[in-house]
């Protein structure tokens, strides 16, 4: 048997009983990318374009008439930036492949040898057949990778070279901007949907947290709601809509939970509309039993009481406060009339045959039989329900701002794991 407990949890991701709203947001999450690219693009596109751009009469960006063409090494110190006129031969064969990257060894009209890196996409043509005005260019000192120092005794000045290529980056046409903008939106809509999805169904208590599975905010914030939590630990093992102990709620509030507490388990089994019939029948269960030690089927009522405050919060008709104040005065009676887990579930377990025996089950005692066995596998669990102390404060009723008795809890909670199989 595991050492730490685990919650049955069968919605972990809510695309089990929520799987219809993630197909009602994909229309959506594809409307939104349409609307990225075809009306977002273009009108981006002029700032994309500016912005990557090189500036006029930058480093690779292309030379103008006035620029001054550089004959020597000592010219090129001496412009600080100015373009080179080559032959075409020279673009496309005096290449040496550093990475990625081309350089092209250029023969200055001074007869100097030395190492270019040239936008090619801004040389320009000039009046003269083969002749090109290459970029921008700027002399810089460098490191020269190893490919290059194959030619170390030719060139002139080898710790330096010729950045003709600066800041350039190609430039998409607006109609690729726009498509690239596309799907890089639909990665960031569909992820931040998805995320979305995911706080929002946690914060609604439409499921559990993924990962951080003790920030459940239908986990027990105090050891009043601990104690309570396990009072009702064998209804909450006895569905198979239901998720189990620890949850103050024994489920996450989906749709289709939500719509079965509301309409069936509090509206037609209990004629529970509103708070405050759920609070007077809740009262009335345990009225029955307080200050009584001869009454019938006292744990039956009284674990039924704590069930109905759970699922009452469950579907909002009252707040936490109101909860930990009915588990808090159905839980004072509960140790008034038992002495311990054994014999509250004892009497639960003869008032459950008791019901269904009303209720015309023939095989009452064999629904008895089937939650005695929910009841003694959950007590073989050290870290389940049943390790919650019997006798603890429950006086303290939590206040706004206040949550009340937290040493029972933050060894339960310490345990518990999250997602997999409730059951030993």
């Amino acid at each position: 048997m595991s050492a730490r407990y685990q919650i049955s949890n069968k919605n972990i991701y809510g695309f089990k009983t929520n799987l219809y709203q993630m197909f009602l947001l994909l229309p959506v999450m594809i409307g939104l990318c349409l609307l990225v690219e075809f009306g977002l693009g273009p009108f981006l596109y002029d700032f994309y374009k500016k912005e990557v751009t090189l500036a006029e009469g930058g480093v690779g960006n292309v030379a103008g008439e006035e620029l001054p063409v550089a004959q020597s090494i000592a010219d090129m110190d001496q412009y600080g930036t100015f373009t080179l006129m080559v032959k075409g031969a020279v673009i496309n064969y005096d290449t040496v492949r550093v990475g990625e990257q081309m350089y092209h060894r250029i023969k200055l009209p001074s007869g100097e040898l030395v190492i270019a890196h040239i936008n090619r996409k801004a040389m320009s043509d000039t009046e003269e057949a083969g002749i090109y005005r290459l970029p921008v260019g700027v002399w810089r000192e460098w490191d020269p990778p190893e490919e290059v120092m194959v030619f170390e005794k030719l060139l002139a000045v080898p710790d330096h070279y010729v950045d003709m290529y600066g800041d350039f980056v190609p430039v998409l046409t607006e109609a690729d901007y726009s498509r690239a903008l596309g799907r890089m939106a639909s990665v960031w809509i569909f992820v931040l949907g998805i995320a979305a999805y995911r706080i929002v169904g946690v914060r609604c208590w439409r499921f559990a947290p993924a990962l951080f599975w003790r920030r459940d905010p239908l986990l027990p914030r105090n050891d009043l709601e601990c104690f309570s939590a396990s009072s009702f630990a064998i209804w909450a093992h006895s569905f198979p809509m239901l998720e189990g102990w620890p949850l103050v709620t024994g489920v996450h509030g989906s749709r289709k939970v939500l719509a079965s507490f509301k309409k069936v388990a509090l509206g037609e089994q209990w004629g529970i509309h509103d708070r405050q019939e759920g609070l007077r029948i809740i009262h009335d269960l345990v009225e029955e039993h307080a200050g009584c030690m001869d009454t019938v089927y006292a744990g039956w009522d009284l674990c039924r009481a704590n069930q109905l405050a759970g699922m009452m919060y469950l579907v909002k008709m009252i707040d936490r406060q109101e909860m930990d104040r009915e588990f808090a005065r159905t839980g004072k009676v509960l140790q008034q009339r038992f002495a311990s887990w054994d014999e509250m579930a004892e009497s639960y377990l003869d008032g459950y045959e008791a019901w269904r025996r009303r209720s015309g089950d023939p095989d009452a005692a064999g629904s008895k039989a089937r939650r005695r066995h929910i009841f003694l596998l959950l007590k073989q669990n050290p870290d389940g329900p049943y390790s919650v102390p019997w006798r603890m404060e429950l006086t303290g009723i939590p206040e706004p701002g206040r949550e009340g008795g937290r040493d029972v809890v933050k060894k339960v909670l310490w345990r518990y794991r999250g997602p997999g199989d409730g059951m030993p």
